[in-house]
């Protein structure tokens, strides 16, 4: 369960900084208290300008603290105080906006370089972990909680700190001017703010919580009614999937909405709490028969402080209220990236070859939060340049042992070696393999940025592109269009047809310039001729000595297999070849 301690959020934000992230942040820190100085010199000669200005023949006492011996006309005292007021009052503002500028670029920066090393971590995560979260949980938290704990949490933290500072310092000042008058201010001020402060701080760690979760289930509906629009408009759902998005938007909306209308009330209050103490202060030294000189100045004094203050205290109810509102976000994101990604799923292997043979070893698996095996006790070996096939009924292990290959999952039990000596969880065995999938996620790019998934324009290799290319069986299409491989293919290719989406999904493949191609069912969605056609192209593929794995339901799919391997129940039923399976009436 989440803590909703200030101290622990704080310690849990500054977690997530670089050791020079924190240098910044501590420079912004050295930047508020220089700030505060002068907002405390600033309050001070008002002061001294007020009593000034209600008795000019006392400036000459001041005048001779600065060193100045001549006799000046009290006009001439008044004016030099009063420009002496604005110079460092326009010191102190220029430093201030000197401040906001380096506060915001400082934690902006910090927030996407943040994001960049989410996104590292989140691309470490096991896969079989992977596979039990909800994608809209980790786009919440890249694209929403990451925001609020940098765009929020730490401009909160920095403007608290500021304003804290410049408020003691000036609280400082009245204390000085009269510790009586200071004592009985700050008595009535503190009683009300610790009913603030125990009224409204948890409120908004509460409302903080709904709004993250109703933020990740409204983009969770929004995501299904994009990415489902062809079935949902054809059952006839819309109203179904629109409701239920509209059901989590409106609570999150009127949350926001109460929380918007609550950080009012501390500025209402203490704008109350002002004029209520600045009556009573003048109540106070009328009634102790105070010099009037003096109660000029003090109250001058206090005049600044409280139009000071008052915002400043405003800022940080307010600022305070928003940190509290968010720690469920910095929960979330200091959680997703200490605890999620571990290092270990993917390792480094520089000395990896792909020489021989892919081995399985008594390979067993099973999946999070379940306890039956997937794949149990799997022994097989796979040479280089051998065309294999494995078919099986659904939930019989095929998708498993694919993923297992890829070295996406590791197993539960026993190893999966490549030449018998390198691990298959390696960047470099994923850089051998080409994989087609069966629904292949194709960008809203152009033909040539998807086959070269993942490389900028100014990266893209234009030899192997093309080889790719004819490797597909994809020139003659590509000639048929208007802009070649320029042409856009829309929103996960929609504007192709299936056959054309997997010719661009094997060129894809083909451009890694793979050792071993792995087709996941890449042609079950695929009529009879263009599957016909694509088995040319793979075959075409094959003549490279590359070495293939077909998965595959139709047995037409895997006439050129020099084995194939019946998957059931999650273990090996037999291995036979093509000739042996076309004859068998069960396949699976």
């Amino acid at each position: 369960m989440s803590d909703s301690s200030i101290i622990l959020a704080i310690k849990k934000l500054l977690s997530l900084l670089s050791v020079s992230e924190k240098w910044r942040l501590g420079k912004m820190m050295g930047f508020s208290f220089c700030i505060s100085i002068l907002e405390m010199i600033t309050a001070t000669m008002i002061v001294v300008l007020a009593q000034i200005i209600n008795k000019p023949e006392s400036g000459a006492k001041y005048i001779s603290y600065l060193g100045f011996r001549e006799n000046l006309a009290p006009y001439s005292i008044v004016l030099y105080f009063a420009l002496g007021v604005a110079l460092i009052y326009f010191i102190k503002n220029a430093l201030a906006t000197v401040e906001v500028f380096f506060q915001h670029f400082s934690i902006q920066r910090m927030n996407y370089r943040f994001k960049k090393k989410l996104l590292h971590r989140f691309a470490q995560v096991d896969y079989n972990l992977y596979l039990t979260r909800n994608s809209a949980q980790g786009f919440a938290v890249v694209s929403s909680d990451a925001d609020l704990t940098f765009s929020s949490g730490l401009v909160s933290l920095t403007i608290i700190f500021s304003e804290t500072v410049i408020f003691l310092s000036l609280v400082s000042m009245i204390i000085y001017l009269n510790p009586l008058f200071a004592f009985f201010m700050f008595a009535i001020g503190g009683i009300l703010g610790l009913g603030l402060v125990k009224g409204l701080f948890p409120l908004f760690y509460g409302w903080g919580q709904n709004l993250q979760e109703y933020a990740v289930q409204s983009n969770k509906n929004l995501f299904q009614f994009f990415h489902a629009f062809k079935e949902i408009v054809l059952i006839g759902k819309r109203d179904s999937f629109i409701n239920a998005y509209h059901f989590y938007s409106r609570k999150k909306s009127q949350v926001q909405a109460i929380q918007n209308v609550t950080n009012i009330l501390p500025r209402m209050i203490t704008e109350v709490l002002f004029v209520g103490l600045f009556v009573l202060s003048i109540g106070y030294f009328c009634l102790n028969s105070a010099d009037p000189q003096q109660m000029m100045g003090i109250l001058g004094g206090y005049l600044y402080a409280g139009f000071r203050l008052m915002p400043g205290l405003n800022r940080i109810i307010t600022q305070l209220n928003t940190f509290k509102s968010i720690i469920p976000s910095i929960d979330r994101v200091h959680h997703e990236y200490h605890y999620l990604a571990q290092k270990e799923n993917y390792v480094d292997c520089p000395a990896l070859t792909f020489h021989h043979s892919l081995n399985l070893k008594n390979v067993s698996f099973h999946y999070l939060n379940t306890t039956r095996y997937a794949l149990q006790q799997i022994n097989l070996t796979i040479s280089k340049g051998e065309c294999i096939g494995i078919i099986g009924e659904t939930g019989s292990g095929k998708s498993t042992l694919t993923d297992i290959i890829l070295g996406l999952l590791k197993p539960n039990q026993g190893e999966i070696l490549v030449d018998n000596k390198f691990p298959v969880n390696s960047y470099q065995w994923h850089s051998r393999i080409g994989y087609v999938p069966q629904s292949v996620y194709l960008v809203d790019d152009t033909i040539a940025a998807n086959v070269a998934f993942g490389d900028a324009v100014a990266e893209l290799n234009h030899e192997k592109l093309q080889q790719a290319i004819h490797g597909a069986q994809l020139q003659q299409f590509i000639e048929k269009l208007p802009n070649g491989l320029n042409t856009m293919v829309g929103e996960r290719g929609v504007q192709l047809s299936g056959g054309e989406r997997q010719r661009i999904a094997i060129a894809r493949a083909l451009y890694r310039d793979p050792e071993i191609l792995i087709f996941d069912e890449a042609t079950s969605a695929l009529d009879n001729e263009t599957e016909s056609r694509l088995m040319d192209t793979i075959d075409a593929i094959h003549q490279k000595q590359l070495t293939i794995i077909m998965i595959a339901h139709r047995l037409t799919t895997l006439k050129n297999c020099s084995r194939i391997v019946v998957m059931k129940n999650g273990i090996i039923d037999r291995i036979i070849s093509y000739n042996e399976l076309s004859k068998t009436k069960n396949i699976a």
